[in-house]
């Protein structure tokens, strides 16, 4: 499957890299047409390659007619829409969604809602707004020149909704009509299968291809350089006081959740009548995964080389509870109505997040202060880093506290795992708590 050779003829079927950001044309994609700066952020690649993809194919033109899927009210539409004589917008436009980007107020229409984030002077009549799920194209027939989504492919469901949403795209292209599509790469990994937020192996998609009849471009490339900006940001989210937006703080295009690390992709379909089944090549460099993998520990052993505190309450908020957390920024207010999260206990009065410390031994400390006799129940708890459910208590320790007390919990992670602290009072009657501090370091 893979192969050494550097010629590589798809050029922007492939992974999210840093080096995309040197190449002359996707400079002028940025500079030029999006009137941006470059951000080094992976939503801005999957735009820029879109894009490029598109006009490459001669896609953007007077004559063309196209569809973008899973839209929202990204500003690829409106860069989009005025180079083409028709571009439709859909999505599942709803009030009730738990996606901020496609939350429509009640009485408002999804054509209003969108052009809410239209450019000033832009012009609209080229652009066109439609309701519409993605397994499920209310188009004719050979009746689109092209169609793109931006990492929303992911997001509708499980295999089977993958593979009819590729149905129903190629349908609805017409002969040598092209369909520009950004989704999730995962290394070192096989998919996590998780509703609503899957994350793709190289092997899945090629299953998902291959069940809907319709392949992309002969050849893909997945190599990742050791430069800086490749490097996997640090999983931070645990430690207290930090948020998923202080993220921009390190600038990285490979994310790294809980020990997996993952980019944005592209793939690139071409509806094409005389087409046999592709086998799809895969560039990928063999030092890629130990690549990452090595940047994923120095970051542990750098963020937990002295004991750091943990916020005691991350994993009993709903942001840090769901499988979306690395989309917190696009969910609605009220989303923990609409997506999977993993409850706590009501009597938990503490439940840090989960931490990935790669293979060291470790340790947390726990320092509590109860102005009456309290007895406590601390676990520690053990989860698959690629998982969402299958909580097992791994060690506890049962402990009666009046004033301050401290507690440790030693023990040796194992690499494909993570770890939490979870507290409550084995009386439910109201705690009075004055001091509640979780820290965790590595002993090396």
């Amino acid at each position: 499957m893979e192969r050494t050779d550097e010629f590589f003829d798809t050029k922007w079927q492939k992974i999210c890299t840093s080096e995309d950001y040197l190449d002359s044309d996707f400079q002028d994609v940025i500079k030029n047409v999006f009137n941006q700066s470059p951000t080094y952020h992976r939503k801005q690649w999957e735009f820029v390659v879109i894009y490029l993809n598109l006009l490459n194919h001669g896609k953007l033109n007077k004559n063309s007619i196209g569809a973008s899927f899973g839209a929202g009210r990204e500003r690829l539409i409106f860069d989009v829409s005025k180079k083409v004589k028709k571009l439709i917008a859909t999505d599942l436009y709803v009030y009730n969604t738990a996606w901020a980007t496609a939350k429509v107020e009640k009485g408002m229409s999804c054509y209003d809602f969108v052009l809410e984030k239209a450019p000033k002077e832009f012009d609209a009549s080229t652009l066109e707004v439609l309701e519409m799920d993605m397994r499920s194209l209310n188009f004719e027939d050979n009746s689109l020149d092209f169609c793109y989504s931006s990492c929303a492919f992911e997001h509708i469901g499980h295999f089977k909704d993958f593979v009819k949403h590729l149905k129903e795209a190629k349908r609805v292209l017409n002969n040598g009509g092209v369909y520009v599509m950004t989704t999730e790469h995962l290394f070192a990994h096989k998919t996590i299968e998780i509703k609503g937020n899957y994350k793709f192996d190289f092997d899945y998609l090629l299953e998902v291809f291959k069940a809907a009849d319709f392949f992309p471009e002969p050849e893909f490339d997945a190599r990742l350089s050791k430069a800086f900006l490749n490097k996997p940001k640090p999983d931070i989210l645990a430690l207290n006081g930090f948020t998923e937006r202080m993220l921009i703080f390190f600038p990285s295009l490979v994310i790294s959740r809980h020990g997996v690390p993952y980019t944005s992709s592209c793939f690139v379909f071409k509806k094409d009548d005389k087409a046999q089944a592709k086998t799809l090549m895969l560039h990928n460099s063999s030092t890629t995964n130990a690549f990452l993998l090595n940047n994923i520990r120095n970051n542990v052993a750098v963020t937990y080389q002295q004991y750091q505190s943990l916020d005691p309450a991350v994993n009993m908020k709903k942001e840090g509870r769901t499988a979306l957390m690395d989309h917190i920024e696009y969910l609605s207010d009220d989303f923990d109505n609409f997506v999977d999260l993993y409850p706590v206990d009501l009597s938990h009065f503490a439940y840090t997040d989960f931490i990935y410390f790669d293979d060291f031994d470790c340790k947390f400390l726990i320092k509590l202060n109860f102005e009456k006799l309290t007895k406590i129940r601390m676990e520690l708890i053990e989860r698959s880093q690629s998982k969402m459910g299958g909580r097992v208590c791994i060690q506890n320790k049962v402990k009666e506290i009046s004033g301050f007390s401290n507690v440790t919990f030693d023990f040796k992670a194992q690499k494909n795992k993570v770890y939490a602290i979870a507290l409550y009072a084995t009386d439910h009657s109201r705690l009075l708590i004055t001091h509640i501090e979780i820290k965790a370091k590595i002993i090396i």
